[in-house]
């Protein structure tokens, strides 16, 4: 594990809130990205140019067996390179490819022991020994290209430190190298030491040094094999498809090159030796056909998983059978999803909303982020072992992520329905009383009084021919009563929209409405621009509704202030003194209902804040439009 790709808040418990360093460790990280078309191209050409070299270095030298050493040597250097060029290309595992390529490159200079010439022939000989602890090095570091643990670290360390202390120092004093060898057929008339500085080869060294270190390769070969058998027999079922086919051929191989090494130590017989060492050369090429089979069996396998994923995930499950895929694809039964929840103070959520803690720095379990614009908003925790599956756990962790969004979407959704439909009822409810309103008013107010207007008109009818006199100053009376009727109609007219809303804005009726409160109320206008109607309706009857409210309610309240100002959108605030209330205990009455209602039908909102004794303020935005 490497350091966090992003800055994922950090929970500290059960909560959850802190953030986290990003070099926290609990956190996988991604290694190299894919290469470029035109570096693929530059490599796999040099590659090429390098293959041509070895073989011409083979069929140029004296080695017996030419032909078959030519093309094994051409083997060598471009199945390595063209694996890596592979996997460096398909991005997942992209360290490891580099790593591939620069193995091919070595076999190239390990290919020039195949020369005659003495210089060419002990370059390709002490290269073939660094190039022996970079393959155990490759052979532990799959497929991540990594050593990801204590013991394959410790031994690639005493591999590389077998190498450095008691053979690259032996070229300078070794009369010849040992033959016969994996990369070159001659057995005897091998070319000599180039790099001989001595004038000849001490005793000590066939009898001393070249036994010891064969017997420490033996040993640390053999231990290399015991942890590639472990790392299959320990891993998990989706990580075996990886590391079977390559870390097979990598223990047959290892157990070769032990079984050659005591062979030729022992004096075996010529035919049986080379058996033995051409396999150990044939087994390089081997090894890099098994890379490439582990690779495109994770690839093939992980397309599957991804693809009954996506196909299970589309029933819609509840968070707990989400889980339980996941867990399934990731073949860890142990998989928990977190989602990081800012609205909530910062904290990282199961799908039933409650608290993930990350694990602790040191435990076997992993976190995966998957980073949405660069920033977290999912988390799998994992078993550390998927470590090195890290872009198909985020793969599966992006899935996740999108059935989050969807069942919260879908749970926005159904609320807002839920609220539309119980606003629809209660506006239709509303504009039932508000006629049945206006019919009451109409009724008990104007109807009467034009009926009483019809009974004295036949009233001054009668009397008309009687008494002239007295029927003057009844038709006098009656045009008082008119005037009177006039002045209800009106007055009725303006409950249902008041005139002086419509002639001169929504300002001038705001002040009127203050006007008319039994506490004093203050306006504070800033600008004095028309809006749209349906705007300025539902701000009106809003800020009316709020100093009903506090007439009402705030008996103890001294004065009000109401605000109206524009600032891209329209903002009022109706505030007061009183003694206020517990907002989330009070619950919602039906003034209440009828002002969100006002305001959702023109796209606001509106927010009441308030606390006992901190008085009372009711907040207001409509967002206006351009024209």
């Amino acid at each position: 594990m490497a350091d966090s790709p992003s800055r994922p808040p950090r929970p500290t418990g059960a909560s959850g809130r802190a953030e986290p360093p990003t070099s926290d460790p609990r956190f996988t990280a991604p290694g190299p990205g894919p290469i470029s078309t035109r570096a693929l191209v530059a490599i796999a050409a040099t590659g090429a140019l390098l293959a041509g070299i070895a073989v011409a270095v083979a069929l140029t030298g004296d080695m017996p067996h030419k032909t078959f050493l030519a093309e094994l040597q051409a083997l060598i250097v471009a199945a390595p390179i063209a694996v890596g060029l592979y996997a460096w290309r398909e991005g997942t595992h992209a360290q490891f490819g580099r790593l591939l390529v620069l193995a091919g490159a070595g076999w190239f200079l390990v290919a020039l022991s195949s020369s005659s010439d003495s210089l060419l022939y002990s370059i390709g000989r002490v290269a073939g020994w660094t190039v022996e602890a970079g393959l155990v090095y490759l052979m532990l570091a799959f497929p991540s290209g990594r050593l990801t643990t204590r013991v394959d670290r410790a031994l690639a360390g005493c591999v590389a430190a077998v190498v450095a202390v008691l053979f690259l120092p032996t070229a300078f004093i070794a009369e010849a190298y040992p033959a016969p060898s994996p990369f070159s057929t001659c057995e005897t008339g091998c070319p000599g030491n180039s790099f001989m500085l001595l004038g000849s080869e001490p005793a000590f060294l066939d009898a001393v040094v070249v036994p010891l270190r064969e017997l420490l390769a033996v040993l640390l070969l053999l231990a290399v094999v015991v942890r590639l058998a472990y790392r299959i027999r320990h891993a998990s079922r989706l990580m075996r498809r990886t590391l079977t086919p390559v870390l097979s051929i990598s223990i047959l191989r290892t157990l070769v090159f032990a079984v050659a090494f005591g062979l030729r130590r022992g004096g075996a017989g010529e035919s049986v030796l080379s058996v033995a060492l051409g396999a150990m050369a044939l087994g390089l090429p081997a090894l890099c056909l098994g890379f490439l089979l582990g690779l495109v069996s994770w690839r093939i396998h992980t397309a599957k998983c991804l693809m009954h994923l996506s196909r299970d995930l589309r029933t819609r499950p509840d968070p707990e059978r989400t889980r339980d895929l996941i867990a399934e694809t990731l073949t860890d039964p142990a998989v928990e999803l977190a989602y990081w929840r800012p609205e909530n103070g910062g904290c990282w959520v199961d799908g039933h909303a409650q608290p993930v803690a990350i694990p602790p720095e040191g435990s076997d379990r992993c976190v995966t982020l998957i980073p949405d614009a660069a920033e977290p908003v999912a988390a799998i925790i994992h078993d550390a072992a998927l470590s090195e599956q890290r872009p198909f756990v985020e793969a599966v962790g992006c899935y996740a992520l999108v059935w989050d969004d969807n069942y919260r979407l879908a749970a926005r959704v159904q609320s807002s329905l839920q609220e539309l439909r119980a606003s629809q009822a209660r506006i239709l409810g509303a504009a039932d009383d508000e006629r049945r309103r206006i019919e009451r008013d109409l009724h008990d107010g104007g109807q009467q009084r034009l009926v009483a207007l019809r009974i004295r008109l036949e009233l001054a009818e009668e009397v008309m021919g009687q008494d002239p006199v007295r029927a003057r100053s009844l038709l006098h009376r009656l045009g008082l009563e008119v005037d009177t009727a006039i002045d209800e109609l009106r007055s009725l007219a303006a409950g249902v929209y008041p005139s002086l809303l419509a002639a001169r804005g929504l300002s001038d009726a705001i002040r009127s409405a203050a006007l008319q409160s039994p506490i004093p109320a203050r306006v504070a206008v800033d600008g004095s621009d028309r809006y749209p109607r349906d705007i300025e309706t539902a701000a009106y009857f809003c800020c009316l509704e709020a100093l009903q409210n506090v007439a009402k309610h705030a008996v103890d309240a001294t004065s009000i202030s109401v605000s109206l100002r524009r600032n891209g959108d329209l903002r009022f605030e109706v505030s007061d003194d009183g003694s206020g209330f517990d907002v989330k205990a009070a619950g919602t009455g039906q003034g209440l209902m009828n002002m969100r209602d006002r305001m959702a039908s023109v796209g606001g909102n509106l927010e009441v804040r308030s606390s006992p004794g901190a008085g009372t303020e009711v907040v207001g935005t409509i967002p206006v439009r351009a024209d």
